[in-house]
């Protein structure tokens, strides 16, 4: 799914936004260059900005905003974003997000899907020892003490995919 991200905050918002999206493994071009595969990154400060990053979207390209316009102008491109696809919108300074790396994203993707930790190691060709520790770190990224609260807390945050059936994490 092509990355829909508009930040109104500080600049530290900003660049915890460009992490993720990088993390993820896009490739970020300043402007707003409509080109498949990419996402376009710049400043929305007014009504002009707002229509050149939203002909981007309408091109295909991802786009991550950095909005100081005026709340009309952020509220109308929100909406037309929202009509393109799923938006993530960030307001104000948050505290940072957990990176997960792609590999313990794997591992939480499987789980949320219902599947036992055992079950989950077998699928990513792990011994199960590793899938432990892979999720024991995904706990202390989230500061959270069980693999039931850092699922809830994944599923919470936005992912892509939420449990079908009860989770055993023991098997």
């Amino acid at each position: 799914m092509t990355p829909l991200v508009v930040v109104e905050g500080s600049g530290v918002d900003f660049a915890d936004a460009v992490a993720d999206l990088r993390s993820e493994g896009w490739t970020l071009v300043p402007g707003w260059d409509a080109r498949i595969d990419v996402v376009c990154t710049g400043i929305v400060a007014s009504a002009e900005d707002a229509a050149a990053a939203l002909l981007a979207a309408v091109g295909g390209a991802g786009v991550l905003i950095h909005s100081t316009a005026e709340r009309d102008v952020v509220d109308r491109l929100c909406d037309d974003l929202r009509r393109l696809g799923k938006l993530d919108h960030r307001v104000g300074d948050r505290p940072p997000r957990a990176r997960l790396t792609k590999e313990e994203q794997a591992l939480v993707e499987i789980l949320l899907e219902g599947e036992s930790l055992g079950a989950a190691a077998r699928k990513l060709n792990l011994a199960r020892r590793t899938a432990d520790r892979r999720l024991a770190s995904v706990r202390t990224k989230l500061g959270v003490e069980t693999t039931a609260e850092a699922l809830v807390a994944i599923g919470a945050a936005g992912a892509p995919r939420t449990p079908t059936r009860r989770v055993d994490v023991n098997g």
